[in-house]
């Protein structure tokens, strides 16, 4: 949401470039940082030196509110304060591209507004302004999000699955230099082998098989990461945290392994679930398809109505 300079207004409105006020100004400051889950934060402080508006503020009558916006994805959403420093956090995945931010007062209620240092031609008067009436803004500039820092998008780089000799414990993995190898035993690893190179299920697997071994590996390198410090599958995850400004050996020591894992992944339970109700859905309305060709087949050899059979079957005319 972006105000416009030359967007009228029935009241005065304090902000750059206007002239409503003389001397009173609208600080707006905003700091945006990416945290360890892999959401937007922004730090923000908001603030004026309009005693009136102040006051209404400390009254309960009016509120800051920062305003969030994506056009790529629709994505859009209002955080309203009572005190102008507070912290706002957007997941990453519901933004894309660009995201346009801005800062407001606004009215809480229906309220008589006046302020005394208002330019000579709103001398003496006041505004009855209804709930919502904005009273101060500020522009960002759009935000440009980089690409979606996934550090396991390719998957096969930094993990291997192999089939076990020994069929006696059915799950194992190995931290070896190049690659993290995950040890399935023979049947585990056919039915891995048969649906592996499906997108579809290719998050169901990463949330079934990589993000357990992450968690377990992850509880391990609390202990001691130097061992592995210098692995190719540990510099990839170092890297993009850094390019984020965290130190993934910190993270290490003190966040969750759960949740790491998860950030580490981009959320792999939500995609996995997503997959799996995808794929569920395509199944369903499939089995709906040849239930309908087998029911008209029925009702062609008994020679049935077919305005009556489209109306069995959903009220829209089907074919074969």
């Amino acid at each position: 949401m972006k105000i416009e300079a030359r967007r009228l207004f029935a009241h005065p409105v304090l902000a750059e470039g206007r002239d409503d006020y003389k001397t009173c100004k609208f600080s707006a400051e905003m700091k945006p940082s990416v945290d360890a889950a892999n959401n937007l934060v922004f730090d923000i402080n908001l603030s004026t030196d309009c005693a009136e508006i102040n006051r209404l503020i400390a009254g309960g009558d009016a509120e800051y509110l920062f305003h969030a916006e994506c056009p790529t994805t629709i994505y859009r959403q209002v955080f309203t304060r009572a005190v102008g420093e507070f912290v706002c956090k957007i997941p990453s995945d519901l933004v894309k591209d660009k995201i346009y931010l801005a800062a407001f007062i606004v009215l809480r209620r229906d309220k008589n507004f006046f302020c005394d240092d208002w330019n000579d031609d709103f001398d003496g008067l006041s505004f009855d302004l209804p709930k919502g009436s904005i009273l101060a803004y500020k522009n960002f500039p759009p935000l440009t999000l980089a690409e979606d820092p996934n550090l396991f998008k390719n998957v096969g780089s930094i993990f291997s699955v192999y089939r076990k000799l020994d069929d006696d414990s059915p799950f194992e993995f190995n931290a070896t230099p190049q690659k993290i190898k995950i040890g399935l035993n023979s049947k585990d690893y056919a039915l891995y082998r048969r649906y592996c190179d499906n997108p579809t299920l290719q998050p169901i697997l990463n949330a079934l098989i990589i993000l357990p071994v992450l968690v377990a590996l992850f509880n391990d390198l609390k202990q001691d990461s130097q061992e592995h410090e210098s692995d190719a599958w540990f510099l990839s995850p170092a890297a993009a945290y850094r390019r984020r400004k965290f130190n993934f050996k910190e993270l290490l020591a003190s966040e969750d392994s759960l949740a790491l894992a998860q950030s580490v992944m981009g959320l792999p339970l939500t995609k996995a679930l997503k997959s799996f109700a995808a794929a569920f859905d395509d199944a369903a309305e499939t089995v709906k398809q040849i239930k309908n060709r087998f029911f008209l087949r029925q009702c062609a050899r008994k020679k049935f109505n077919q305005h009556a059979v489209e109306i069995l079957v959903g009220g829209a005319p089907l074919h074969e």
